[in-house]
């Protein structure tokens, strides 16, 4: 049957203009996805449950019918799959926060750059802080047993270390026995709750670096923290024990006239390599590729660079993953990976 896989597990905890929704690529989109769940479903405080999963299994049968929502037409979710409803959540993604220490220069957001330390910080949680505890909910969640307890559990932002709230949600998923989560960070700011994931074999990390070397991180990132970022990430990578499984991933979006070249991506590798990455992650400057109608000169361009990362990466024993942005460079090309 038509379904969506992302309907079929998932909830999504946005910043106060978007709210709660199922569809967790609301966040991907700046808001212009999905509409929030139901004033039936969420009082503001709680939700409830039953009515939730009543929802979403009505969501679900309208686009087996072929009568989703406008927002959902061509979206690449929705496939051919069984629908499951066991009354479970098995992925959430917390994205309550928009603010940042970072200014990059590929972000849809753009929110204001700024630091916990600065005298008009409270200022800015209050304006971004979520209308809802989604601590709260979250331990609701736990009580009313709809977490599975495989769940992933995604942290994104804004940067989420910055989020006030960010180590107290953390400690409190490891100390419930979950063991499946990823944050995805800048790496500007340290975590003793992201250290103590590691340690304890429960987080993994997507840390966006996009540069090898210090000048053009500046260029993308906005902000001097290149070695700031690898000091960190050295600090994460001899935390972990031998019994670590998860991914310590290092990400690089390309940005043509930027940081699209050999010599960027090579010496990423290098230095993801030389501060202990388990794994490295290609994406590409997707706005970018829209307003520039795919013309075939940048996708062979992208072509050969993501070639080239990916030789490397084998070259120094990395593990690789390519984002879906990339793997469409490949698909319009109707080429494979290296």
């Amino acid at each position: 049957m038509r379904a969506c896989n992302n309907l079929n597990t998932s909830i999504c905890f946005n910043y106060k203009e978007i709210g709660i929704t199922y569809c967790t690529l609301t966040n991907a989109t700046n808001g212009t996805g999905w509409p929030k769940v139901s004033d039936d479903v969420f009082d503001g405080e709680k939700i409830n449950w039953n009515k939730f999963f009543e929802e979403r299994a009505k969501e679900i049968e309208a686009i087996k019918n072929g009568c989703e929502r406008k927002e959902c037409q061509n979206c690449q979710q929705i496939k051919d799959i069984d629908f499951i409803d066991d009354k479970k959540i098995h992925y959430i993604l917390l994205s309550p926060w928009q603010i940042c220490n970072s200014n990059c220069i590929y972000c849809l957001g753009h929110a204001e750059v700024i630091s916990p330390k600065s005298p008009n910080y409270m200022k800015y949680y209050k304006e971004y802080e979520e209308p809802y505890d989604m601590l709260a909910i979250i331990k609701d969640m736990i009580q009313n047993d709809v977490l599975a307890k495989d769940a992933e559990i995604d942290f994104a932002g804004g940067e989420p270390t910055l989020y006030p709230k960010f180590d107290e949600i953390i400690n409190f998923f490891i100390d419930n026995g979950f063991k499946n989560i990823i944050i995805h960070t800048n790496n500007i700011q340290y975590s003793k709750a992201i250290e103590r994931g590691i340690k304890e074999n429960a987080i993994s990390l997507m840390i966006s670096i996009d540069a090898g070397t210090k000048k053009c991180h500046e260029k993308v990132k906005g902000v001097k923290s290149f070695d700031k970022v690898w000091h960190n990430f050295k600090k994460y990578s001899k935390s972990k024990n031998k019994n670590y499984t998860k991914r310590l991933c290092t990400k690089y979006v390309m940005v043509p006239g930027i940081n699209d070249s050999e010599k960027e991506l090579e010496e990423f590798i290098k230095q993801s390599k030389k501060n202990g990455a388990t794994q490295v992650a290609l994406n590409v400057y997707n706005q970018l590729l829209n307003e520039m109608n795919y013309e075939e000169d940048l996708l062979n361009h992208f072509f050969n660079l993501a070639e080239f990362w990916i030789s490397k990466a084998k070259t120094n024993k990395l593990q690789y993953m390519l984002f879906p942005n990339i793997e469409y460079v490949y698909q319009k090309l109707e080429k494979q990976p290296l």
